[in-house]
C-alpha cells in the first residue's frame, strides 16, 4: 500500500490516460476482514463489495491532526448489517485504511489510515467515521532520556570534562576517573551547566512511569535532597 504515486501512475497522469479510479475501504475485526468499494472490484485476489460511498474524504491542513473521514456502506445485505451490529464495540477503535485504486495501473495509494471512532448501523446502511492519527514516520522521538541522573558518558563530548583543564579529584590530586552522575558530582567536576538530569523526579513519578519502586539501596531522588 503505497503512500506516494508510483512512476507508473505518474506516467499515466502525464499522458492523460488515467480514466477511472475507485476507493477501497478495509478494516479487520477479530478474524474477519471487511473490504468495500464503490463497485464490485477484485484487487490482488481480494473482493471488495460494492457498497462504499465516501461522504467526506481526507482533508489536509496545517495542523498536527487529520480531519475525520466519513463513509457510508449503502444497500448492504441484512447479513452484513447483522455482522457489523454484532461486532458492536469491537469495531470501534479498529484500524481502517482508505485507498485510491488506479484501475488502469492496478495500483493503490493510501489516502487515509486511522481508526473507526463512530459507527451507526441499521438494516440497510452503516455509517462510519474514521479518526486520523499522526504518521509515525514523520514523528520525531525525543532523544533525551528520562532520568534523575546524568545520561551522558563521563568525558564524552556532551559531558565535556577535560583532564588537566577541569577540577581534579581532591582525594588524589589527579583528574577524576569516574563520575556518579548526580548533580553534586557534576558540580565537583565543573560540569554543572552540562547536567541533563531531571531534578523534579519524585519517587511517586518514578513508580508511575517505570511501574516499580526504585531500588531501596539507592540514594533518595535529588528532588528530596533539595526540598
Amino acid at each position: 500500500m503505497a503512500r506516494t504515486l508510483s512512476a507508473n501512475i505518474q506516467a499515466l497522469i502525464a499522458e492523460g490516460t488515467v480514466q477511472r479510479t475507485a476507493h477501497l475501504l478495509t478494516f479487520t475485526v477479530g478474524a474477519t476482514t471487511y473490504r468495500f468499494a464503490e463497485d464490485l472490484i477484485t484487487h490482488v485476489g481480494n473482493t471488495y463489495l460494492p457498497h462504499l460511498i465516501v461522504d467526506s474524504g481526507p482533508k489536509y491542513s496545517e495542523q498536527l491532526q487529520l480531519q475525520p473521514v466519513r463513509v457510508r456502506l449503502q444497500n448492504i445485505t441484512l447479513e452484513t448489517a447483522l455482522l457489523l451490529q454484532a461486532e458492536g464495540s469491537g469495531l470501534q477503535g479498529q484500524e481502517a485504511t482508505l485507498e485510491r485504486l488506479f484501475l488502469a495501473a492496478r495500483e493503490t495509494v493510501v489516502l487515509f489510515k486511522g481508526r473507526i471512532s463512530e459507527i451507526a448501523v441499521d438494516e440497510r446502511e452503516a455509517k462510519l467515521t474514521l479518526a486520523g492519527e499522526l504518521d509515525p514516520s514523520s514523528a520525531q522521538v525525543p532523544r533525551r532520556k528520562y532520568s534523575a541522573l546524568c545520561v551522558w558518558d563521563f568525558k564524552d563530548a556532551n559531558c565535556g570534562y577535560t583532564d588537566g583543564q577541569d577540577p581534579n579529584d581532591p582525594a588524589t590530586g589527579q583528574p577524576f576517573a569516574v563520575c556518579p552522575k548526580d548533580l553534586l558530582s557534576c558540580e565537583a567536576r565543573g560540569r554543572r551547566q552540562r547536567f541533563p538530569g531531571f531534578l523534579t523526579i519524585t519517587r511517586e513519578l518514578t513508580e508511575a512511569i517505570e511501574g516499580n519502586a526504585p531500588d531501596p539501596d539507592q540514594d533518595e531522588p535529588l528532588s528530596e535532597l533539595y526540598d
